[in-house]
């Protein structure tokens, strides 16, 4: 257990000081699904292919954590919102993996301020059986807007 939480965090400090020293557009975001929350680092949303890495982040009532990596692809972007589809892959202490096919919506609500994005995304996946995920969360991305 210990072994696979510090596994994570030396992971997302790789991608982070990686994606830092590119100087790209990094976004974070929080999600909730359920009883489990969704804790995102990724590349730039506004691409036309865009990808995350997610933390699955338990609780009391669900203590279980896990890791999933995420590709995205914006088939449609405005100045207001952009819908993407793509590929999820994971692993979780109370399965053996995971996959799915997220579809998503990101709503950019405030027009001087585009980089903040409330995320409305569902997944059908497969674990056990298959099922069906929604989640609702705000991801902010960093980094200048014009880059």
């Amino acid at each position: 257990m210990k072994k696979s939480r510090l596994l994570i965090l030396i992971l997302l400090c790789l991608f982070f000081i990686q994606t830092t020293l590119l100087k790209a557009q990094v976004h974070v975001g929080i999600y909730q699904g359920g009883i489990l929350n969704h804790i995102g680092l990724g590349t730039n949303p506004e691409n036309t292919i865009f990808g995350e890495a997610r933390i699955l982040a338990g609780d009391v009532i669900n203590p279980y954590i896990g890791l999933e990596a995420l590709g995205h692809y914006n088939f449609k972007q405005s100045d207001w919102y952009n819908a993407h589809a793509g590929l999820m892959v994971g692993y979780t202490e109370f399965d053996d993996g995971r996959f799915g096919l997220p579809v998503g919506l990101s709503i950019k609500p405030i027009a001087a301020h585009r980089q903040f994005s409330l995320l409305l995304e569902g997944t059908p996946m497969y674990a056990f059986n298959f099922s069906f995920r929604a989640l609702i969360g705000l991801r902010y991305t960093f980094g200048k807007e014009n880059q």
